[in-house]
């Protein structure tokens, strides 16, 4: 039986037969009348353990001026309305439909080649750049993404642009009130939050700049986690620990194709990366802001056009360091470059 659903003002619209998505929470419909948008239905054990909590933020989202202009972005599935069932009661939302592949896919040491198949370090950068410019609009009007999942950022082969998905899970500053994000994956989870009830605590700038730290890495390191298997210990224990193995005095890097491409990065990039898992693992303050990795990787990605880096996703050998340049005018810190 078709689903039908409407928005506040009356309007009814026939829901595509099977959806174009499903997770725990919800399922996201295609609507055959209006190509450009999709509807997000919450599960009905969903709804019934937090309807109330769901729609206020939703409300917020859609209805608050000062997150008008995210309504439009074709970059973001940001909820633009409410819908209503057939009995007249709020299931879910609409919202813009964007498309692209998913960004964990890059992250894949074999997946990205079957999706992109010409793939190289500047596209690569320009994913990530593009995406974080985003990010930053995001944090700029209170917008934290709380919940980092490389799976809910899309990337478009034909245009490079990275589009955002499930902001309903986001944290939202609006009218005095926090619309906190309740989830997340523990290996993507900053330090200070683990053991934590992530919907009865407030995210902070610093606790995601560690999580978007964690993105750069799996991105630039095919998939390979900062913190994974080394010693017997997994993703999770290592981030309690602050155990990041590269860099001098880190324990040693992975060996294999992971460190070749480590060698390969950029000096400015593993410095940066170095600081925020070992010093700003336990002092937050530390941490790589968004505007620095925006303007790291734009110069890295500079750099990759002048020749000073090699620019292929998986580099056969490491780099020789007496070659290597970008140094200049640098402290002298241990990157294990």
């Amino acid at each position: 039986m078709a689903i039908q659903v409407h928005n506040q003002a009356g309007e009814t619209v026939t829901l595509a037969d099977a959806p174009l998505a499903s997770g725990g929470e919800a399922q996201v419909y295609v609507v055959p009348q209006y190509p450009s948008v999709v509807v997000k239905l919450y599960h009905q054990r969903v709804l019934d353990k937090r309807a109330d909590a769901l729609r206020q933020k939703i409300e917020v989202m859609a209805g608050d001026a000062r997150f008008a202009a995210f309504k439009g972005d074709d970059v973001l599935s940001w909820p633009r309305f409410a819908v209503y069932d057939a009995h007249g009661r709020w299931c879910g939302y609409a919202m813009r439909k964007v498309g692209g592949v998913r960004m964990n896919v890059l992250a894949h040491a074999k997946a990205y080649a079957e999706h992109f198949p010409n793939l190289d370090r500047v596209q690569l950068l320009d994913y990530l750049i593009g995406l974080l410019t985003t990010v930053e609009r995001l944090h700029a009007k209170g917008v934290l993404i709380g919940d980092y999942n490389l799976a809910n950022f899309l990337c478009d082969p034909a245009s490079r642009k990275v589009a955002l998905i499930d902001c309903d899970s986001w944290q939202v500053a609006a009218n005095g009130r926090l619309y906190r994000c309740s989830v997340a994956a523990p290996d993507m989870l900053a330090p200070e939050l683990h053991g934590k009830p992530l919907d009865a605590i407030d995210r902070t700038l610093e606790s995601e700049l560690f999580s978007i730290a964690i993105v750069v890495f799996k991105l630039l390191m095919l998939g390979r986690h900062p913190y994974d298997v080394v010693g017997g210990a997994g993703p999770v224990e290592n981030i309690r620990k602050g155990y990041f193995p590269y860099g001098i005095g880190g324990g040693g890097i992975p060996k294999g194709p992971w460190y070749n491409i480590w060698s390969h990065l950029s000096y400015k990039v593993k410095e940066q990366l170095i600081r925020t898992f070992k010093e700003g693992a336990q002092s937050p303050a530390s941490r790589t802001t968004v505007r620095e990795w925006i303007e790291l990787l734009g110069i890295y990605r500079r750099e990759i056009g002048k020749g000073w880096h090699n620019n292929e996703i998986r580099p056969a050998q490491p780099k020789d360091n007496k070659q290597y340049r970008g140094k200049q005018s640098l402290p002298a810190v241990g990157s294990g470059a």
